[in-house]
């Protein structure tokens, strides 16, 4: 198995383990805890609410060794095609170290009903901390694959475990068999551990939110359904978060948010699991229901749907349509 097929041509191709049951079938504990009424309904609200924080902007980003613009734009919930566009790049869209490009960073921030917890949206690749009803921290994640989604809903963290082993599934053994390749049961902590060095199990059995040592695939769905973090982010967070956190995984491809200036910002995502929706039905009834159909630029939201680039834009009428830089 090899990372998704939007990447760029060129880019660092990485090849994964093939993995089942949900992520690796890591199972430390198979009990559900109970969740709050409000973050239930949050994660299974039927429409998408009005936003109003929009953070970030462009800034200089000095290329890293194995950089490519899959992992630059994954890491900052952009589209790779978008970097290159802005950075007038063209094929084969090679980096060099130190080389200077144009990011942007500029999103729409998600709400919490409850004060402390983690939000993740499928579509943005994008998990939030809040603590104490504002967002402390935000971090690029890695979700599941078309056809092995992250399972959506509300979910509490019920573990922490430093260094990890994995346990080989059946099915990987049997693999490995016909592959003629040595047959493993168990792999222990090290770099061949596809756990990485955190694992955070969730009260979904067989999911979790874990380290991994192919950073690249961090921003994009190339897993079995876990949550990948690179591991300086999942450090900061293994260290932060208690046993019990609550987690609401959300699927919002679309965003708009009014801020408090007045401003109108739109962001679109790919349609990720390729859901049944409409995304301007959406944002012409949300448009409606909040009085602000008169105040929008049509043909701004026409092209945003068609490049899903999955940067906030500004969308007012007659309105600037930059924000301020960031070095976020």
């Amino acid at each position: 198995m090899t990372m998704a097929q939007d990447s760029p041509p060129h880019s660092r191709i990485v090849s994964l383990p093939k993995i089942i049951g949900g992520c690796f079938l890591f199972l430390l504990v198979q009990g559900i805890l109970p969740l709050s009424t409000a973050s239930t309904a949050w994660a299974h609200r039927p429409t998408w609410p009005l936003f109003s924080e929009v953070r970030g902007g462009e800034y200089l980003y000095v290329v890293r060794k194995m950089d490519s613009l899959y992992s630059i734009a994954g890491h900052e919930g952009s589209a790779w095609e978008y970097l290159a566009e802005i950075n007038r790049l063209f094929p084969p869209y090679a980096l060099s170290v130190g080389q200077k490009l144009i990011v942007n960073n500029r999103h729409i921030y998600p709400r919490l009903p409850i004060k402390e917890g983690l939000v993740l949206n499928i579509p943005g690749h994008m998990l939030y901390v809040f603590e104490n009803g504002e967002i402390l921290r935000r971090f690029p994640v890695g979700v599941g694959r078309p056809d092995w989604p992250t399972p959506l809903g509300s979910f509490r963290i019920i573990g922490k475990v430093k260094n990890p082993s994995w346990s080989v599934p059946k099915s990987i053994q049997e693999e490995m068999m016909r592959e003629g390749k040595v047959v493993r049961e168990k792999v222990p902590p090290g770099p061949d551990n596809p756990l990485g060095k955190y694992w955070l199990p969730l009260s979904a059995p067989g999911y979790g939110i874990h380290a991994t040592p192919w950073p690249e695939s961090v921003g994009h769905s190339t897993s079995h359904g876990c949550i990948r973090m690179i591991t300086e982010d999942i450090a900061w967070l293994f260290e932060h978060v208690t046993v019990g956190t609550s987690l609401s995984i959300v699927y919002e491809p679309v965003k708009m948010a009014l801020t408090p200036e007045g401003r109108i910002f739109l962001e679109v995502h790919p349609n990720t699991y390729q859901k049944r929706l409409s995304y301007l039905d959406h944002i012409r009834t949300l448009a409606r229901t909040k009085g602000l159909t008169e105040r929008i630029h049509w043909g701004k939201v026409q092209e945003l749907l068609q490049k899903r680039h999955g940067i906030a834009e500004e969308i007012t009428m007659n309105g600037p349509v930059t924000a301020g830089r960031s070095s976020e």
